[in-house]
């Protein structure tokens, strides 16, 4: 009976393990015939962009640069860019995180730009407002931008001469979208700060703008003189960082040798005329260039007309005092232009000297020999004539001293010229009288 419970194990057991050999051997072989076999590569599908948790997408319209270069900030100045995580997505500007408010955005690095032109000019940046939709409609939820603008005019900057600066006037203001639709309201205004680099003039005050349209535009006038070859304006404001190159034109430097001259025709002065660049450095001309004088005031250029043959870049002239007072002397040329005061004064000192000059001369008359002591009054007052007239010729040019007129008008030559002339005069004086006297 145990031989036979043996056996049927013995049995059982031969069955089992010759079915399971088979199948072992056929997993072995399905298993070589797989590595044997190239891997396939796996597909993957293409995968969507994160969308705002309502599941509408925000995309900004009218940013021309790279997704890089934007910055987001909220009203505050807290900066939200993690936030809303804008990203290109086939050309175009979304955000995963829809914006409840107005944002502004700006260029992570300060735009340069030439400012040519009088034409109105987009500044980069702007405020990104949500646009009133109704929900449902689309998944994408479209945003538009107010863009800050300024326009300069004129343009290019000409040179004031009478303020002695450059001046122009600039606008600025906020443009709409393109798209029009429901009037935006700021939700904070836009402040706009001007600062010089390179240049000089008065500080302009801080621009404030509360709205958007023409209506609500800032102008403010804008009087600068460079220093340098490249002077910038930097603007700053909510919106934009810019630095803006401004266009001058050339400019006529009058320069007299001297501010202030004897007046009545007594005196005259070298005026030089320049050709500059704005930041005053002098420039020869290309072309045969006429500059045209004019005097506000009693005075008389000699000539009255310059010309700059190419090549050159100063001209002067000679201007004779007429009267007392100040006089201006403008020149232009073309669109440049400049100007000079030059202040005509009452000739006090060379008269009183020639007064004082001529009274001596005339006094010491009574010293010659055989001269009449009684008739020093009369020789005094003779002598002061004498001076007078003598002095006011050697200024114009006419006498026999053959003085320098500039030394002259001072009030040592003034006195030397009326004491000679003062003494010689009464000597003739009574010559002529004594003659007279004898032939009567």
């Amino acid at each position: 009976m145990h031989a036979r419970a043996c056996l049927g194990w013995w049995v059982l057991a031969s069955v089992l393990t010759g079915s399971a050999a088979p199948a072992a051997e056929r997993e072995n072989e399905a298993a070589r015939t797989r590595r044997m076999q190239p891997a396939q590569p796996t597909k993957r599908l293409p995968s969507k962009p994160p969308t705002s948790p309502t599941g509408r997408r925000a995309v900004l319209e009218g940013w021309t640069g790279p997704v890089v270069n934007l910055r987001l900030f909220d009203l505050e100045g807290r900066d939200v860019t993690q936030e809303v995580r804008p990203r290109d997505v086939q050309g175009r500007v979304t955000f995963d995180t829809l914006p409840q408010r107005q944002l502004v955005a700006k260029t992570r690095t300060i735009t340069s730009l030439a400012l040519q032109t009088a034409e109105q000019m987009l500044l980069p940046g702007g405020i990104v407002v949500p646009r009133a939709e109704r929900a449902g409609l689309t998944s994408e939820a479209r945003l538009s931008w107010l863009r800050l603008t300024l326009a300069a005019s004129p343009m290019p900057v000409p040179w004031n001469a009478t303020s002695g600066a450059y001046s122009t006037r600039l606008t600025f203001g906020l443009k709409p979208p393109d798209n029009g639709g429901e009037a935006i309201t700021l939700e904070r205004p836009v402040i706009v700060k001007l600062e010089f680099d390179g240049l000089t003039g008065p500080a302009v005050p801080p621009i404030t703008i509360e709205a958007v349209g023409l209506e609500h535009e800032k102008t403010v006038e804008l009087r600068f003189e460079p220093v340098r070859r490249d002077p910038k304006l930097l603007v700053r404001s909510t919106l934009s960082d810019v630095d803006l190159k401004i266009a001058a034109l050339p400019r006529l430097d009058v320069r007299p040798v001297q501010r202030a001259v004897l007046g009545f025709g007594l005196a005259s002065v070298n005026v030089t005329v320049s050709n500059v660049h704005p930041h005053g450095e002098v420039a020869s001309v290309t072309t045969p260039t006429a500059i045209v004088l004019d005097v506000d005031g009693r005075a008389t250029p000699e000539p009255a007309a310059l010309t700059l043959n190419p090549g050159e870049s100063r001209a002067s002239f000679q201007l004779r005092s007429a009267g007392v007072g100040a006089v201006t002397v403008r020149a232009t040329a073309g669109r440049s232009v400049g100007a000079a005061v030059i202040e005509q004064r009452f000739p006090w000192g060379p008269l009183v000297a020639a007064l004082l000059g001529g009274s001596l001369g005339g006094y010491a008359r009574r010293f010659v020999k055989g001269a009449r002591r009684a008739a020093a009054s009369r020789r005094v007052i003779e002598g002061v004539v004498v001076g007078l007239v003598a002095f006011v010729a050697a200024v114009l040019g006419v006498g026999y001293l053959q003085l320098p007129a500039p030394i002259v008008a001072t009030e040592a030559g003034a006195f030397l010229t009326a004491v000679l002339c003062g003494f010689v005069g009464v000597a003739v004086l009574d010559a002529l009288t004594k003659k007279r006297q004898r032939t009567t």
